[in-house]
This record gives C-alpha cells, sequence and structure tokens, in this order.
C-alpha cells in the first residue's frame, strides 16, 4: 500500500488457544467489524476466507511455532498485515552414522517476546474513522495481547528511524529494518508509543515531563503521543518534541539510526528476569509468573 499507518506490537505472553482467540477476537469485532479481516492464511497468496463465527483454524495456525497468522482486507479501506508466533519452530538432522534424527539447538536464544502484530493500514482510515477511533484501535489491541511495546505511524516514519540503506561494493543498495525488537532497548519514538505495565517503569518518572500527550491504559501502563494525527509524524514540530522526550527519559534506552551500531541499554526488568543478565530467552520465572494470570 502506498499510502499507509504502520502498527507493531510486542507481548510476552506465552501463546495459547485461550489467548489466540481472544486477539483474533479482538481484531474481528472492533467497532462492528470495521478491521475485519476479508482473507487469511499462514502465508501469501492469502487464499482462505476469514469466518468470524469459526476461526479454529486461524487459532491453531497461531499456536505453531514460528507460524503466522495473515490477514487482509479490501473494505471499508485496505488493511493487511500479521499476528506472529515468535518461538523457534523445531529444526532437526539427520545423524551420518546411525539415520537417526537429533534435534538442532538455535544459536541464539528464544526471543523475550513470543507474539507480535504487524499491521499496515491504508491513510484513508484517517478520513473514514478519524484520529481518535485509530488511536483507540491501537490501544485497545495493545491492551487486549498483554502487550508490553507497540507504536502506530506512519509507514514513512519508521523507514526513516529504522531503515538502515547500505551502499554495497557493486554500487546496489541494501536495506533491512534495524532496532525494532524492544528486548534489547525502545526502537524509537513515533506518533503513538505504547508501554506496557512491566516497560513503562523502566522509562522512569521522566516520561511524565516529556512534551508529548500522556495517558494511562487500562490495566497498566501508558500511551504517550506527539501531534494531533500521524500524517503530521514527520513535522519538524513533532520530530523536535520526540527529540527532547528522548533526550528526558534517556537516549541510552533507544535505538538510534544515525548510530546502529551503538546499542541501546535493555530494559532493566528483562535483564533481572532473565537471571543470568544475557537477555536469553523468558525465564522460568516469568513463564510462572504470567501462567499464574487469567487470560
Amino acid at each position: 500500500m502506498s499510502q499507509t499507518l504502520k502498527l507493531q506490537l510486542f507481548s510476552a505472553r506465552e501463546i495459547t488457544a485461550d489467548n489466540a482467540r481472544r486477539q483474533i477476537e479482538a481484531l474481528s469485532n472492533f467497532e462492528n467489524g470495521v478491521f475485519r479481516p476479508q482473507k487469511c492464511d499462514t502465508s501469501e497468496p492469502l487464499k482462505e476466507p476469514f469466518d468470524p463465527k469459526d476461526i479454529s483454524e486461524p487459532i491453531r495456525w497461531l499456536l505453531q511455532p514460528g507460524a503466522d497468522f495473515k490477514f487482509k482486507s479490501s473494505k471499508p479501506f485496505r488493511t493487511e498485515g500479521y499476528i506472529s508466533n515468535r518461538h523457534y519452530p523445531p529444526m532437526w538432522t539427520k545423524e551420518k552414522s546411525n539415520g537417526l534424527l537429533v534435534p538442532i539447538i538455535p544459536a541464539h536464544p528464544e526471543p523475550f517476546f513470543s507474539i507480535s502484530w504487524t499491521m499496515w493500514i491504508d491513510l484513508s482510515a484517517l478520513r473514514k474513522l478519524g484520529v481518535d477511533l485509530l488511536a483507540r484501535f491501537a490501544t485497545e489491541m495493545f491492551v487486549n495481547a498483554k502487550a508490553e511495546y507497540g507504536f502506530l505511524t506512519s509507514e514513512s516514519d519508521h523507514r526513516a528511524k529504522n531503515l538502515l540503506i547500505k551502499q554495497l561494493p557493486s554500487g546496489a543498495t541494501s536495506s533491512k529494518f534495524v532496532g525494532t525488537d524492544p528486548e534489547w532497548g525502545v526502537p524509537g519514538l513515533y506518533w503513538l508509543n505504547l508501554f506496557g505495565p512491566r516497560y513503562a517503569p523502566w522509562l522512569g518518572i521522566e516520561v511524565e515531563t516529556v512534551p508529548g500527550v500522556l495517558e494511562k491504559l487500562k490495566g497498566g501502563g501508558i500511551s504517550l503521543r506527539f501531534g494531533a494525527s500521524p500524517e503530521e509524524a514527520e513535522s519538524a514540530d513533532v520530530l523536535a518534541n520526540e527529540k527532547k522526550a528522548i533526550q528526558i527519559i534517556g537516549s541510552e534506552k533507544f535505538f538510534d539510526l544515525g548510530h546502529p551500531e551503538r546499542k541501546p541499554t535493555p530494559p532493566s526488568y528483562i535483564n533481572s528476569l532473565a537471571g543470568d543478565g544475557k537477555n536469553r530467552a523468558v525465564s522460568e520465572y516469568y513463564l510462572k509468573e504470567i501462567a499464574s494470570e487469567s487470560t
């Protein structure tokens, strides 16, 4: 989509059938289905019609490690996206000597945030729904997913802050999004920023003094908005206020595309829960804690 808004959410909740259902139903039922998918699948092209009365297959997809529930619709405006199970899928190799299959141990630890949303919304949704309803959609999906980090902004704003473009020796260029995992620090500040009940306190009380609109969220956490509309996401005033906010909160906590080699300070609560100080997979302590909470 040429002119789009981008929504991303990250949750550390272990994916279960119940919370998979809750998240898919929240997407489908918001404001009488204004964001309800028309097509869905695990990969492109999306061939399966989405049936809001029977979401057993999308739930099954989402329960598979490494799998996605992909969706799209064209009415009343174009949307597309996916909810991901970020756990690594199991991999096996065959022993040469005896032909037995043995598991391959991933070189990297499991991601701390096990569920993520990525969604693109055509800019025409602003005219059809209004800014406040779009912001409420992002916030309600964030709360429903029990997420700890998220944002809604223009696609071009996200690219400007996280798309690294390199010149190759051949003269060609390569590009990739970098600094986007909130496990390793705040990816940036955008038009609407969402921080959960564990992530928000790490920002410090200084966040209450930044030049943006701060609101408390249901269940804990905060939202922080800069500018009246995501169409202003790249305006000089909004960018200046975001820069001030980063300085007030602490620039060491934020990824900076101008210095992609500098690693930001990761959230302290993730470090402490990891136990060994290496930001490894979600600790047994954290898994037990969130399992004891109601879904």
